[in-house]
């Protein structure tokens, strides 16, 4: 790819009844306004045609999104649980974990850390209000505008999220979801939480770039650059 853009995957969302594959802005556009090229990729769970993309493409970036099915960590399906996609759990599941037995780059946004975690064999919270009781917990499903930061981050330093804010070790993030991280998976380490301690973002060391956040820096960025700093190191890590 010496001289070209790195080709990044983007995982779709998928309306089972209009069975219509799309995705939402920001994703695309933030990876190529940080120098990469972005394609959709198609919804399925043929994993003959997955192990195609994962040979095809340089990297890869999981999109935010429903619940991951409890099943998939071992726990039931407690009421508390959401809405789920059988067929994203299926396809994005195996494209984590294929694409990180690769050492490719894989960047996880909001439902995309939780899939990593799981695929890497970590649980999540099926629902932080239900589940989370010895601490008061901050608002994680934010109702203001969608690019509007509600909630600090405490980072951890040294991390790529750290170097991604330039060196800094506090941001103001937005916050959509009810799911997150519980038990982080074998390899990987907490690189930010909340004020409360919910994990905000997760990192491995291991692999070339493999980083899940819980927020959307896609919907941020524009408001506010510094949040096309992990764009920037996931694309460069994808060349």
């Amino acid at each position: 790819m010496t001289g070209h853009k790195p080709l990044i995957g983007v995982t779709p969302w998928y309306d089972y009844d209009k069975r219509t594959t799309y995705i939402k802005d920001g994703y695309c556009e933030g990876i190529l306004k940080a120098g990469g090229l972005a394609a959709i990729l198609p919804m399925t769970t043929d994993f003959e045609v997955l192990d195609e993309i994962l040979e095809r493409f340089d990297g890869f970036l999981i999109s935010g999104g429903p619940d991951v099915d409890p099943r998939l960590f071992g726990e039931l399906n407690l009421p508390c649980s959401g809405n789920i996609s059988p067929y994203r759990d299926r396809m994005e599941i195996y494209l984590s974990k294929k694409a990180l037995e690769r050492n490719k780059p894989v960047f996880g946004i909001c439902r995309g850390i939780q899939v990593m975690n799981v695929a890497m064999g970590g649980t999540l919270y099926q629902d932080i209000a239900s589940q989370v009781k010895t601490v008061e917990l901050v608002k994680h499903s934010q109702e203001a505008p969608r690019w509007y930061p509600t909630h600090e981050i405490e980072i951890e330093k040294n991390s790529l999220v750290w170097n991604s804010f330039g060196e800094n070790g506090h941001a103001w993030v937005n916050s959509y979801h009810h799911q997150a991280v519980r038990d982080v998976a074998p390899g990987f380490k907490v690189s930010s939480t909340a004020p409360d301690g919910i994990i905000e973002s997760i990192e491995s060391a291991g692999h070339k770039f493999a980083v899940g956040v819980q927020w959307h820096p896609e919907l941020m960025w524009e408001k506010d650059p510094s949040f096309l700093g992990l764009f920037g190191e996931f694309v460069r890590c994808c060349k």
